[in-house]
């Protein structure tokens, strides 16, 4: 289980970065689109809210993971957006190559988009805010550390989705959408929830706690660590009732059961 060392105990940043690869390179360039952070203090038990979206005009692929009632990831569907001039779900054409000299230029942009992220993260370690930080699947973060030249000395990088399999000796990992399931995650107007917590959202940042979202993942990776430190009999039942009746050749959930091992969950 994640345990923080006695002087970290209280002060913990969950954190989920969004990618996106530059429209017609042949995914040969990619770029941070977005990150959100939840900053939590055990001790008084806050909460603080932060994010960043990196605005370029530039098209950028989005890859949105699609789901069974499981939560199960069954494919995948693309569009493309330009965030520099607010456009979204623009659509796909796996054909399109960008044109003369685009690939220098999109290097150029993503540059910039990393020295961006460099500076968010620079933001929030100086406060003395994270002396611990919490993703879900570090491999895309470490990588996007790496570009942005932003060095973790001194931080202790937490894998959640690598901290859970380890706990229950699971042969494959479980997916953020499957364990927001199990958790009960909910997002309304005002607060996010999840089985046994409920935290209200500043008005400024509810339109942004969609599943695959920077802070909608930020968010559920938050409320599955708090399950899974202080409600780990809990979450281990639900576990067990998933592997045992939605894990099929095919993916799909035997019976239509899912719904009982989750009791409806949201969060996708």
């Amino acid at each position: 289980m994640v345990q923080p060392a006695a002087d970290e105990a209280g002060r913990r940043v969950y954190l989920d970065i969004e990618f996106g690869y530059v429209y017609g390179t042949c995914r040969e360039v990619m770029m941070p689109i977005e990150i959100g952070a939840v900053v939590h203090r055990s001790g008084e038990d806050s909460v603080r809210y932060v994010g960043e979206q990196f605005r370029y005009d530039i098209d950028v692929e989005i890859w949105k993971k699609v789901t069974d009632e499981c939560g199960k990831t069954v494919g995948v569907a693309t569009t493309v957006a330009n965030m520099g001039r607010g456009e979204y779900g623009m659509p796909y054409d796996h054909s399109y190559r960008i044109p003369g000299d685009g690939v220098p230029a999109a290097k150029t942009t993503a540059k910039k988009a990393f020295a961006d992220l460099r500076l968010f993260m620079d933001s929030i370690v100086s406060s003395g805010d994270a002396p611990a930080i919490v993703v879900f699947a570090a491999d895309m973060e470490k990588r996007a550390f790496r570009a942005a030249d932003f060095s973790l000395d001194g931080c202790v990088l937490v894998d959640l989705q690598r901290e859970i399999r380890r706990r229950f000796q699971m042969k494959q990992v479980l997916s953020l959408d499957r364990l927001a399931r199990l958790i009960d995650f909910s997002a309304d107007d005002s607060t996010v929830a999840s089985t046994h917590f409920r935290y209200p959202v500043p008005r400024e940042y509810r339109h942004l706690l969609a599943a695959h979202r920077g802070m909608g993942d930020a968010v559920r990776t938050f409320l599955l660590a708090r399950e899974f430190q202080e409600n780990l009999p809990h979450l281990e039942e639900r576990i067990r009732t998933l592997t045992e009746t939605c894990e099929s050749e095919e993916g799909g959930c035997r019976n239509g059961s899912a719904g009982n091992a989750t009791d409806g969950t949201a969060g996708t």
